[in-house]
């Protein structure tokens, strides 16, 4: 053994040493001592009292803006991904597209320029292309490429076919933002790591390794980021000795910092450092993400695929023969935090910042309201998505007369404080029944959030659809069926009674299903939905194909799908339902909901304890109900 060996082993071996000493050393401070230490966490919100212009002396983001200059200079509007950003495909896609006068449409406003930025090029996913672009994508190998608008606010999205060197489609979305570029994140990063309000508050200047979520994109009230017109993202800085976090909401349309919050995490005891789980990214994007999959069981027929931000989409579903399903999935995760009692704000002096007066609002029962949008999607394509862990399960039903169709999504380090774990489920019951289930596992950034997942619909009852609500009558007891003749919505989603909506056939009332909010009744220790249900026209670009971030995180008077209401007559048309639960987690010890916790097990190891929370709609056949 040579000398070099044996140093290396003593290096080692001290190491273990004074990693168990510290590990097992008794804590000599009193209960009494820490209790005193321990204040309950006062939240606050910090606006920013700099000028914009101490960032752009920041090494990433001033080679960023002399980069913009550089393209505007020389006639070129969208600002390209870097090569570590691509594979050989993905730099033939994007030169394809700096020469396609239809991708580039709105990069000018008259004769001048506007700010573009390439945001991610990839191997396409077919929950991203209509029919027609995905019949000719298997004829060639095709990628996806998204780039932002900052001036306007716009996202576009193309298919391109590598092999023929023709771009397939292009599609715009408007007031949507997607999923950041790498560089973007590490500029948010560097911004906020350099903001003098962060290191304030912090107390120290901090490093990479302090910052999480980076690139998730947050909103909050009262910052400019609130309506969602700008780009935004919330580096997060978590404390878990103090049990609190300190949200640097970043605008990366203006490079600076929009504001900071401080928040509870609530009780854990999480260690700082777990384990990073493996994720089989190759084998879910082949077999899930990049192709369809089939699924034949007790007669049902199903099509299923991962999308981009969508979670786990089932699609042309049938039972016996029988076309039940055009479409079902869960758009986002809408999570919201409300700090409690508010704080004192002297509102009596106007506060002006760049020249915008500063209004001091607040949102529910005088509580401000901050959070963010959370995407479920495949592992390989986004950079802000709560990830497909493992692929794909079915399962029988507890009752075993029917079997669910399952797939679980995780930030890489739940259950630590400030990560998620969300389930998609879809159940199928053996009398042609079925139901759309999202599953919250928590744990989350605090024991005071609000969750609203944004289920959509699509119901293959028939080409001409009606849909009916079920009302109370004059005399508080008698019950009838109201057919809605234009969009709308309903809060509260149905009484107490079993089935409070029904869709059917135009030309066969009994042809369609009767709809059975859930108010707890299906064994799964729910609290019921308390949703909010829409029923819109079909249209392909609400949501047909993947559907990038959909409303506000933080207002709860809208869950993001008022925007597709114009009144449209859905008499007798396809109909779309959406139906967006809302959840209150709770920490309280026995009473813990939407949440998840780590602790010592009884053979001494870590042990992970969650308590879910379960929400959605079932959907009983006319026909089978007597």
């Amino acid at each position: 053994m040579s000398k070099e060996t044996k140093l290396s082993i003593g290096l080692v071996l001290v190491g273990m040493l004074v990693l168990g000493v510290y590990w097992f050393m008794p804590n000599k401070t009193s209960d009494v001592a820490q209790n005193k230490t321990k204040e309950p966490m006062q939240e606050r919100v910090i606006l920013p009292l700099y000028e914009k212009s101490i960032y752009q002396n920041i090494p990433e983001v001033k080679s960023y803006l002399a980069d913009l200059k550089k393209n505007i200079q020389s006639g070129q509007a969208v600002l390209l991904l870097q090569e570590n950003e691509l594979d050989s495909q993905g730099k033939k896609v994007q030169q394809i597209l700096l020469n396609d006068a239809d991708f580039l449409k709105d990069t000018k406003q008259g004769e001048k320029l506007l700010h573009n930025d390439m945001m991610r090029i990839l191997p396409a996913i077919v929950s991203s292309m209509a029919v027609k672009t995905k019949a000719l994508c298997k004829k060639g190998k095709c990628y996806q490429a998204e780039k932002y608008n900052f001036v306007t606010n716009t996202t576009t999205r193309a298919i391109v076919n590598v092999d023929t060197s023709k771009v397939l489609s292009v599609e715009r979305y408007a007031n949507m933002q997607p999923d950041i570029s790498l560089r973007l994140t590490h500029i948010a990063q560097a911004i906020a790591l350099h903001a003098p309000e962060v290191k304030k508050e912090l107390g120290f200047s901090p490093s990479k390794k302090d910052i999480t979520m980076a690139n998730v994109r947050g909103t909050m009230k009262e910052s400019p980021c609130e309506n969602t017109t700008h780009l935004c993202v919330a580096p997060t800085f978590t404390d878990h000795q103090k049990e609190q976090a300190l949200w640097a909401v970043v605008d990366l349309t203006e490079l600076k910092l929009a504001a900071a919050k401080w928040a509870g995490l609530g009780k854990t005891t999480t260690p700082a450092c777990i384990s990073e789980r493996s994720l089989q990214n190759r084998y879910i994007m082949e077999n899930f993400c990049q192709k369809d999959s089939y699924l034949e069981k007790n007669g049902w027929k199903i099509t299923y695929r991962l999308t981009g931000s969508d979670g786990l989409e089932i699609r042309d579903v049938s039972f016996q023969g029988k076309k039940v399903l055009i479409s079902a999935k869960i758009v986002d995760w809408h999570v919201s935090y409300q700090q409690k009692g508010g704080e004192k704000l002297d509102t009596t002096t106007e506060t002006y910042i760049e020249g915008r007066r500063v209004e001091f609002l607040r949102g529910e029962d005088g509580n401000y309201l901050f959070g963010y949008n959370d995407a479920m999607g495949c592992p390989l394509f986004s950079t802000s998505v709560v990830l497909a862990f493992n692929g794909p399960q079915v399962r029988a039903l507890k009752n075993n007369d029917g079997f669910m169709l399952t797939q679980d999504f995780r930030n890489p380090k739940w259950p630590m404080a400030c990560n998620y774990r969300y389930e998609n489920r879809f159940e199928f019951y053996d009398d042609g029944s079925f139901r759309v289930v999202g599953v919250n596992k928590g744990r989350g950034c605090g024991d005071n959030a609000i969750y609203r997942p944004v289920m959509r619909i699509d119901m293959a009852v028939d080409t001409k659809e009606n849909f009916y609500s079920k009302t109370v009558g004059v005399d508080s007891i008698s019950t009838q069926w109201t057919l809605w003749g234009k969009e709308g919505m309903e809060q509260g989603a149905g009484s107490k009674e079993q089935f409070a909506y029904k869709i059917s056939s135009s030309s066969d009332e009994n042809k369609g299903y009767y709809i059975e909010p859930n108010h707890g009744q299906f064994g799964d220790n729910s609290r019921g939905d308390n949703a909010t249900l829409f029923a819109t026209r079909f249209k392909e670009n609400e949501g047909d194909k993947d559907l990038l971030t959909l409303g506000s995180c933080c207002d709860l008077k809208a869950d993001g799908v008022e925007s597709y209401l114009n009144g449209e007559a859905i008499k007798e048309e396809n109909i779309v339902l959406w139906y967006v639960p809302r959840i209150r987690n709770d920490a309280r010890e026995g009473h813990e909901y939407c949440w998840a916790d780590t602790g010592i097990g009884a053979d001494g190891n870590l042990e992970v304890k969650v308590w879910p929370c379960t929400v959605g709609p079932k959907f009983i056949p006319i026909k089978a109900v007597k």
